[in-house]
């Protein structure tokens, strides 16, 4: 009795599920009958083999000539609707759980968040105001979805921040009775997809107060966050001061500062790329 029982249990043992676990992805947008890379099962002999999960019906299974199951597409996928597929084997010996992401595709054009605006200015307004700002969203993944703003045509009155969609004046507005700003939005995709534009209309008056910037005292330093996607050659930030009529700027930054600085205009540029966020401290001196 005791040796039938050893026999039974060994055999009970080789007939548990066997666990085994796969990671893959494909593409969205990828036609039908397209393999998911990374899965490959042993067993493709076995044709009754079922795929069960969360619309697994997405997927089927194919059968290789080396005996081995694979995966492929039932359908168009599409990653905005689901990025990652929870799926299982049943094979008759045991199952598998497979894990398949849908990679994205630059498929998705950025759009603004609201349309055109209409700002009412001062005439006196200081440089380094920020007027307004606009958003956008992109519906795509990492870079594919990350959003650029610029001016088309270039404004030399004003400066549209090209990661945050603010928009900073940068000229004096005397003499300026209307201004019209036509802005883009672009992706991070390798071939960039644009968005169609928004307008910013200013309507420029002489009554009223002036909006003030950010107060800056003599001897306070500001600090300045560059944003970590950020390109070299990019125009950051204009440091606000009407304090003193007669002005210049030092940046106070180690000597490998990311960042230069103009010395009458208060311009921040980017001079090297990022890998995190950085702050630099600028001083306003008066030269009077």
């Amino acid at each position: 009795m005791t040796l039938t029982g050893t026999v039974l249990l060994h055999l009970l043992l080789l007939l548990l599920p066997v666990s085994a676990r796969y990671f893959g992805h494909i593409a969205e947008n990828s036609p039908v009958g397209t393999p998911v890379s990374g899965v490959l099962l042993p067993g493709g002999s076995h044709l009754n083999a079922t795929l069960t999960g969360d619309y697994a019906s997405d997927f089927r299974l194919v059968h290789h000539r080396d005996h081995r199951l694979g995966l492929v597409s039932a359908k168009a996928l599409d990653r905005e609707f689901i990025a990652m597929y929870e799926l299982t084997v049943q094979l008759p010996r045991g199952a598998a759980a497979v894990q398949v992401e849908v990679s994205d595709r630059n498929d998705n054009i950025p759009r603004f968040i609201g349309g055109n605006r209409t700002v009412e200015v001062h005439a006196l307004t200081p440089l380094g105001t920020e007027l307004v700002r606009f958003d956008a969203k992109d519906g795509d993944a990492e870079s594919n979805g990350r959003v650029t703003f610029y001016a088309s045509p270039e404004s030399h009155l004003l400066h549209v921040a090209p990661q945050t969609g603010q928009v900073r004046l940068v000229r004096s507005l005397l003499g300026v009775r209307q201004a019209t700003l036509r802005l883009r939005v672009r992706d991070g995709g390798s071939v960039a997809l644009i968005g169609d534009p928004v307008f910013l209309h200013l309507n420029v008056h002489r009554s009223g107060n002036p909006r003030k910037p950010r107060a800056v005292r003599e001897d306070v330093a500001l600090s300045v966050s560059v944003p970590q996607q950020a390109a070299r050659g990019d125009l950051l930030f204009t440091v606000p001061d009407q304090r003193f009529q007669q002005r210049w700027f030092q940046m106070l930054s180690e000597a490998d500062s990311p960042v230069q600085i103009e010395r009458d205009s208060g311009r921040v540029y980017l001079t090297r790329d990022l890998l995190e966020p950085a702050e630099v401290l600028v001083k306003i001196h008066n030269s009077r």
